[in-house]
């Protein structure tokens, strides 16, 4: 009896054992989901109150959730805040997260230079407080202000900087802020394979990252979706731009001001289709969103996009009162990139009503105002519109002088966008230095100071090597670029000529270290036959030219590259870009249907499998 006892005992004390530790999996797996604050505390009316009533720290989770969505009531809630830290400290990491909060808020309102501010001082303190975890998030509030002040080679620093934190410190949110703002800015250099694989990467740690431990701040979901139709939309692809601005707007982050943000989205992209009727639905859904507009600039921003697809569907003096409302109101906050561009919407019109003495006047105010900024691609299109509505009334001289101008700004734009894709390389270039050439202990003062003067020379080497590398329109670089051209279009002209397949391959290399791409290169030569050509087609992207080759053959050659890249991306799935050569294709085009490709790949690995679309 004694012995059954006791092994009933032991039986019973193993069954709580077991119920315990599965109770503490399920609250572990299940923390994260609860973490987050509930929907329809979000959408709720009187979410202010509700919140206040919550714990300090779960307020903030609240206003992470709605930074972005409910701008004017995260910043109430901030307030509130503040004014209790004052009265009763919060917990250091609270009081930080708070100061991040109120960072990522001021860019909402548009206070740019107070942010950056901010985000200087959050930095000192992460460091004071010994959560260096926190710095990387301050880096990239930084960066984002600098994009919107157009400061390019200040921002790709500090988002390089903030990866390479990231990395370090294994925050999955800072990972995917700064492949957001890494995605921005690609996309806004027109490299959209390196934007399209950022956005792949954040896509798919996201779900790690918002059940990160301990909660900083990450970017909405529907905000990497938005910038994939960006890209597609940017590429002409309408079909996929669609998809993911569909997916975008039924996203669950997706509500308040999103929501009239992406419908605004999906009208422009229908009436891109020439889609009226979806159009005007979309415009109705958006209409209703800005109605409830509790921040007046923002509300002036609705506007004047409103005021653009009204244009489009016909309602002209609707599109008018739009327009002059809405630079009413943005000449009250001094913003005159806004102002320019929808002077420029009501030009339009103002063509539309046949007032053409009023537009061409408010066209060649605008065009001198965006002389005096250097927005050139701004001056391009004011330029056409003047052009076009020229050659319409057989005005061909007039005609022809807007267009020169419009060349010329089109040239200014193209130097513009060289420049930023030069500032890009350097700021990887500086980034990466700077990790591998820092000492980690200096070990007196002369050996610190011969560190220093190695470093001092090793800069002004790679400084040097990248002005007689990378200065556009000189010698050298002039003369690779056109030699390896001509190589190129010999190549697709021969198997045109020859009636022979080509295809081609594309490659993105922005994650490998520029330092392992001499090693990286000469593998992947081995990889290919003679008669293959590869090609360097800018900094973060090969080009390989295979002739005599079907889109099968060049699938195998997919496969064979893959395993000479894992060598140095372990880990990192790459989507290599691969189309095949039509007789009416250039280069260009060849490129283009590569990029479209490896969009499409990427589409297959996020779309679920009960998708329609």
């Amino acid at each position: 009896m004694t012995m059954m006892l006791s092994k009933k005992s032991i039986e019973y004390n193993f069954s709580r054992i077991f119920a315990l530790i599965f109770g503490i999996t399920l609250y572990l797996a299940t923390t994260a989901v609860f973490a987050q604050p509930a929907q329809r505390l979000l959408l709720s009316g009187d979410i202010i109150a509700q919140t206040q009533q919550l714990s300090a720290r779960k307020q903030l989770d609240v206003i992470n959730s709605i930074n972005s969505q409910r701008s004017t009531d995260a910043k109430s809630l901030i307030d509130s805040l503040e004014q209790q830290h004052a009265q009763q400290p919060l917990a250091n990491i609270d009081a930080l997260r708070l100061t991040l909060l109120r960072c990522v808020n001021l860019l909402e309102f548009g206070e740019f230079n107070q942010a950056i501010t901010l985000a200087k001082q959050g930095e000192i303190k992460a460091r004071q407080f010994k959560y260096d975890t926190a710095r990387p998030y301050f880096m990239q509030c930084q960066a984002a202000a600098h994009q919107s002040l157009g400061n390019t080679l200040q921002e790709q620093q500090l988002t390089e900087e903030a990866l390479r934190l990231a990395k370090r410190y294994s925050e999955k949110q800072a990972i995917v802020n700064s492949l957001f703002l890494n995605s921005s800015q690609n996309t806004s250099l027109e490299n959209y394979n390196q934007s399209i694989e950022d956005l792949r990467l954040a896509l798919a740690i996201f779900d790690e990252a918002q059940a990160q431990f301990q909660d900083w701040y990450l970017v909405p979901k529907s905000y990497l979706l938005s910038e994939i139709t960006n890209v597609f939309f940017s590429m002409g692809d309408l079909e996929e731009a669609l998809h993911f601005a569909e997916l975008a707007y039924n996203d669950p982050s997706t509500f308040g001001k999103l929501n009239f943000a992406f419908a605004i989205n999906l009208a422009r992209i229908n009436m891109a289709q020439k889609d009226k009727a979806q159009v005007l639905y979309y415009l109705n859904k958006a209409k209703t969103e800005n109605s409830k507009n509790t921040s007046e600039k923002d509300f002036a921003i609705g506007n004047a996009l409103l005021a653009s697809i009204h244009l489009y569907v016909g309602d002209y003096d609707i599109a008018e009162q739009l327009a002059h409302s809405s630079i009413n109101l943005l000449t009250k906050y001094q913003e005159p990139l806004y102002v320019m561009r929808i002077k420029r919407t009501l030009a339009k019109v103002y063509f539309a009503q046949h007032k053409d003495i009023q537009a061409l006047s408010l066209l060649n105010e605008i065009i001198e105002q965006a002389t005096e900024l250097k927005q050139f691609s701004d001056l391009e299109e004011f330029n056409q519109i003047i052009s076009q509505y020229y050659a319409e009334q057989n005005q061909f001289e007039s005609a022809y002088q807007f267009q020169v101008q419009r060349f010329d700004a089109a040239k200014q734009a193209a130097a513009k966008l060289n420049n930023a894709h030069f500032m890009q390389f350097k700021a990887r270039i500086a980034a990466q230095s700077e990790v591998s050439t820092a000492p980690e202990k200096p070990a007196s003062n002369i050996n610190q100071n011969l560190t220093i003067t190695a470093l001092i020379i090793l800069l002004l080497s790679v400084g040097l090597v990248l002005f007689l590398a990378r200065r556009p329109q000189r010698l050298n670089a002039d003369t690779q670029e056109e030699n390896q051209q001509q190589r190129i279009d010999h190549m697709l002209s021969n198997a045109k000529q020859g009636q022979y397949q080509l295809s081609l391959l594309l490659i993105n290399i922005n994650h490998i270290n520029l330092e392992d791409i001499p090693f990286m290169i000469p593998r992947l030569k081995l990889t290919l036959r003679e008669q293959d050509q590869l090609f360097r087609h800018n900094t973060d992207e090969l080009i390989i030219i295979l002739p005599h080759t079907s889109s099968m053959g060049a699938a195998r050659v997919v496969t064979q590259i893959e395993r000479v890249l894992s060598e140095w991306k372990t880990g990192i799935k790459v989507n290599i870009g691969m189309a095949s050569l039509q007789q009416l294709d250039n280069f260009d085009v060849l490129v283009k249907k590569a990029v479209i490709n490896q969009l499409n790949k990427i589409k297959l690995q996020e779309t679920p499998p009960n998708d329609e679309h």
